[in-house]
């Protein structure tokens, strides 16, 4: 419609927004558009249904017919990756969401869409103006460090960035080490569980997103991991969000052996490695023995991949298992479903006394490491 420009508010407000056609476009069309040089005169966009609203002529205006362009950046990505996958693409599976870190967009493509990965990640990457590369996670993992080779699909071939978490940065090179943005919320749960003072052991610290905000909180945190990206960028962050030094130790060892070289009261034992956390639960068989009374047993965050029929009872089971006896988790807490089929888990108990003061356990350790130390010594002797 052609009216008045003094009438434009009020024929608007009578016809409640007049245009609802453009609501699905990300960027939509402006619905009060000038009347060429007439600065006196406007054009209204209407809907099919307003043609004859008798206030546009009665406010002096008139109905008439435009061309309205809708082009590429109108669209949203998810609308134009509908539009030009094929159908056999399910529109379940066509991609609407990703992992951001700082950035980088984070996809996790199926085999389907492997002809179409690198317009998916050009598409994604003009609709994000903040991001600079889209990378896809391939299935290759490295086994020691437990992180995923990737490919860039779109941008910079830049993995160095920075993600913020809870008011502290993390920066990492993303394509070295493992970081989950959507594990926020559980980084958070665990750290308002632990109280102010606790003593807390994170055996699979990563770059810290337990260890740091536990740190600030005036824990006092012995942060390990075993990849030494990950560590260096541990150190690089302790810097980088200036948390007190005093709070926070770091080590680049085995988890095993962070626990085994402990020597005092241990609060709490973080195990964020949910694929073979539970292989390390053994470390606490016969801990305490030998080492001063009064020590209290550790309360064990074991993060744990359940099926997703029965994922409490699962992950109780795997946990039992590997410990050797009955245990009561005091909860058993569902974080995140990671794939159909699969629950993330995080399982809470303490250990119990029988385990941790388990002499069977204390001698066949002392048993390996004599034979140990006997064929060095032999080797030694057959090279001299």
């Amino acid at each position: 419609a052609e009216v008045p420009a003094k009438s434009c508010t009020k024929i608007m407000k009578e016809l409640n927004g007049a245009c609802s056609r453009f609501s699905d476009l990300q960027f939509k069309p402006k619905i009060v558009m000038p009347c060429g040089t007439d600065n006196t005169r406007k054009i209204i966009l209407l809907d099919d249904k307003h043609r004859s609203n008798n206030l546009i002529q009665l406010e002096g205006g008139s109905v008439t017919d435009i061309d309205v362009k809708i082009v590429y950046r109108n669209w949203s990505a998810s609308q134009i990756l509908r539009a030009i996958l094929p159908d056999s693409i399910d529109d379940s599976e066509v991609v609407s969401g990703f992992e951001v870190i700082g950035h980088i967009a984070h996809l996790n493509l199926r085999e389907c869409h492997d002809k179409y990965k690198f317009v998916i990640g050009q598409v994604i990457l003009d609709k994000n103006p903040f991001l600079k590369t889209v990378v896809n996670k391939l299935k290759t993992i490295h086994s020691e460090y437990r992180y995923f080779d990737m490919e860039v699909l779109a941008g910079e071939h830049n993995f160095i960035t920075t993600a913020i978490e809870h008011k502290i940065k993390f920066t990492m090179d993303f394509s070295k080490l493992y970081w989950n943005s959507r594990l926020g919320s559980e980084h958070k749960r665990i750290v308002d569980l632990i109280p102010v003072g606790s003593t807390v052991l994170d055996m699979f610290c990563g770059i810290g997103p337990f260890a740091l905000p536990l740190a600030r909180k005036k824990c006092h945190v012995h942060a390990n991991d075993l990849n030494p990206e990950s560590y260096n960028y541990l150190l690089k962050n302790i810097t980088l969000n200036k948390i007190p030094q005093q709070f926070i130790t770091c080590h680049n060892q085995d988890g095993r052996e962070l626990i085994r070289n402990f020597d005092g009261q241990i609060d709490f034992v973080l195990m964020n490695l949910p694929a073979s956390a539970t292989e390390f639960l053994d470390v606490f068989r016969g801990l305490y023995c030998g080492r001063k009374s009064g020590l209290k047993p550790p309360t064990v965050f074991c993060y744990h991949f359940a099926e997703m029929t029965s994922p409490e009872k699962t992950s109780t089971e795997a946990v039992i298992a590997k410990l050797g006896c009955q245990v009561l988790p005091d909860e058993v807490h569902l974080v995140r479903k990671t794939a159909p089929k699969t629950w993330m888990t995080c399982v809470r108990f303490v250990v119990p006394h029988s385990v941790l003061y388990d002499e069977s356990e204390n001698k066949r350790i002392k048993l390996d490491t004599e034979k140990s130390e006997k064929l060095d010594n032999e080797l030694d002797t057959f090279i001299f």
